[in-house]
């Protein structure tokens, strides 16, 4: 395994910006579909690569999930990918519910829920196909030439109903193992060195995904976000205060000195502005601002500037 999946810092973000944004908000409908939408996709890949570790050939192979490459100033994200000696394939990973109809001709995608209600979403082969054509060219201009193909993998083990033949073959995660130890590479065209030279490249020219700050992403307001340092503890969001050097829930009564911490962490991701000590004492509800700046100083932080045009950074 030349490259795990980790969490997206999308969802990460969505967490936090959930937690934060008020019930009665305009987009807090939208942000709680974006987080349930964003987690289901994530817990579809894990599926998938869960099932992947079954994988085993007679032939040198390499593995990478979560790609994010960039070529000729567009960035697209790769599910996974398998390099074989003859060939490299990309799987396009779909969590989808419920029954999926595929129609070859024209190409087409329907989801069917119990109640015989369909709804048409939008082709994963022709999302594969652009990434296929934008690979071939990251590959070339690294004199790397060997054929790049496609699958579509839905995540769970879905009542499939496909009509005609499709542009690429589909699977199910499950099925998704045999299909690659069904492969039999019909002529070296890379050797095994290659193949890991390749995977190797592909895992230090990945760039993940950064849509932070959310407040931008999503155009919403800073000033609209609630303030405070919520428990890390209590799973109604309850706010804590400082008090006596550590930080107090007055809900569950738990103490503790850094819960300040994930406040840092979801401002970077959250928030448009600088963090100063005006700002950090603003997001958390400290009152004091010399006691801002002591925990701020613990705090894995670099500071910028002196007095009152300081303000920190998180440390690469």
């Amino acid at each position: 395994m030349h490259k795990h999946r980790t969490v997206p810092k999308l969802l990460s973000g969505l967490f936090a910006l959930e937690r934060r944004l008020p019930r009665h908000h305009e987009k807090y409908k939208f942000i709680t579909e974006e987080l349930y939408n964003t987690r289901a996709g994530y817990s579809g890949e894990l599926e998938y690569d869960r099932y992947m570790k079954e994988v085993q050939t007679d032939f040198p192979h390499a593995v990478l999930h979560d790609l994010s490459l960039h070529h000729e100033g567009v960035y697209f994200q790769i599910d996974s990918l398998f390099i074989t000696p003859d060939s490299i394939f990309i799987s396009e990973i779909k969590n989808r519910a419920d029954r999926i109809i595929v129609t070859a001709n024209p190409t087409q995608f329907l989801q069917v829920n119990n109640k015989g209600e369909s709804q048409l979403f939008r082709s994963p082969i022709a999302e594969v196909e652009r990434k296929v054509q934008f690979l071939r060219k990251w590959l070339g201009r690294r004199n790397v030439n060997i054929p790049v193909k496609g699958i579509i993998v839905f995540a769970y083990n879905n009542q499939m109903q496909i009509e005609g033949e499709p542009r690429l073959p589909i699977y199910t995660s499950y099925e998704a193992p045999t299909f690659f130890r069904s492969l039999k590479p019909e002529k070296k065209i890379i050797e095994k060195r290659d193949i890991s030279r390749i995977a190797i490249e592909l895992a230090r020219s990945h760039r993940e995904y950064n849509p932070y700050p959310l407040v931008t992403h999503y155009k919403i307001q800073p000033h609209t976000l609630k303030k405070g340092v919520f428990c890390s503890t209590c799973t109604v969001p309850s706010i804590m205060i400082w008090t006596a050097r550590r930080w107090e829930c007055r809900l569950c009564g738990k103490r503790e000195s850094d819960s300040h911490m994930a406040g840092i962490e979801e401002w970077f991701m959250l928030m448009p502005h600088k963090l100063t000590n005006q700002a950090f004492c603003e997001f958390t509800g400290i009152k004091d601002r010399h006691t801002a700046k002591r925990l701020l100083a613990r705090s894995k932080l670099k500071q910028q500037g002196i007095g009152r045009g300081s303000y920190y950074e998180l440390i690469p």
